[in-house]
């Protein structure tokens, strides 16, 4: 049980899509690059990179629990390993450090810039998390944080261990994901509405209410994409990236759980709108990189 509780303290689904960012967006910007060949010989490091990047994920996890443990309790998270007693805050304060040294340690193995975002979303967490900033309170200061963060920043990231980080194609294709999560990370706040009233958490559902928010959210989806559209209209990303047009399907698909307020837990820890949020965000990735290794399937057999 004391594993098990190790193991929920840095939320491992959480972790799934900065992980695929950086193993999906190696692969793109190598086959941008026609650089591809390269990526199994570089494997290890491009692990190493991955793993970094979630355990800088894991520092804002552990953190968050660490300031929200009252929080936690009233919105009913007694499962949360510190809410709980099973670790005490200065045993998580430790692990937290580990993973943040650990994190900047191989950040900076790798070089100065994909170091630099290792610290940034480093900072990212303790600026959410922590006084005097606790931007967790601030309305659509909170989610606007974790757009950048979690939308925005990743793939540039990845794409600085092999390539030029000043190219336009991962900020553009960061921005449309930016967009996608300002919207869809509202998802984790549905089920804490009471605490975070308690506390004067001030998130998105907190002020707008459910049914208000839900508009929001329709409205941020449909820009994400008319974003994407428009970067292909005019050319400035790659014609290939029209296959990120799938992430519609699950997005309706979440648009529709969301308006008929049809969504329950999961054993995964939140609701099931907060899950297809971390999955299809992880598919951002994994489609754009396919998308450039099937190009050549496609000139082949059209």
């Amino acid at each position: 049980m004391k594993l098990k509780a190790w193991f929920m303290l840095v939320r491992p689904f959480t972790l799934i899509a900065p992980f695929m960012a950086v193993i999906f967006g190696v692969i793109l910007q190598l086959s941008a690059y026609n650089q591809l060949n390269i990526f199994l010989n570089n494997f290890i490091q491009i692990l190493f990179a991955a793993l970094a990047l979630s355990s800088a994920q894991a520092v804002g996890q552990i953190m968050n629990q660490i300031e929200d443990v009252e929080i936690d309790k009233v919105n009913g998270k007694s499962y949360r390993p510190i809410a709980s007693g099973e670790i005490s805050i200065e045993s998580a304060q430790i692990v937290a450090w580990i993973f943040a040294i650990f994190s900047i340690l191989v950040g900076f193995s790798i070089n100065i810039y994909y170091g630099s975002f290792i610290v940034i979303f480093i900072l990212a967490g303790i600026l959410y998390n922590t006084e005097p900033f606790r931007l967790k309170k601030r309305l659509w200061l909170n989610t606007g944080s974790l757009a950048i963060s979690r939308g925005l920043l990743p793939l540039p990231a990845a794409w600085s261990i092999f390539g030029n980080v000043a190219d336009k194609t991962p900020w553009l294709l960061g921005t449309v994901m930016a967009i996608w999560v300002l919207a869809w990370q509202n998802t984790k706040d549905i089920n804490d509405i009471e605490g975070d009233k308690k506390f004067g958490i001030m998130t998105p559902v907190v002020y707008h209410g459910l049914k208000n928010l839900s508009i929001i959210i329709a409205f941020l989806s449909f820009a994400s994409f008319l974003l994407l559209a428009f970067y292909l209209v005019t050319g400035l990303l790659s014609i290939n990236m029209v296959t990120l047009f799938l992430l519609c399907i699950p997005t309706l698909w979440m648009l529709y759980k969301l308006f008929k307020m049809d969504f329950s837990a999961t054993t995964l820890e939140n609701n099931e709108l907060w899950a297809a949020f971390y999955l299809t965000l992880a598919g951002f990735y994994i489609i754009a990189a396919a998308s450039y290794l099937i190009e050549p399937y496609i000139t082949l057999f059209s």
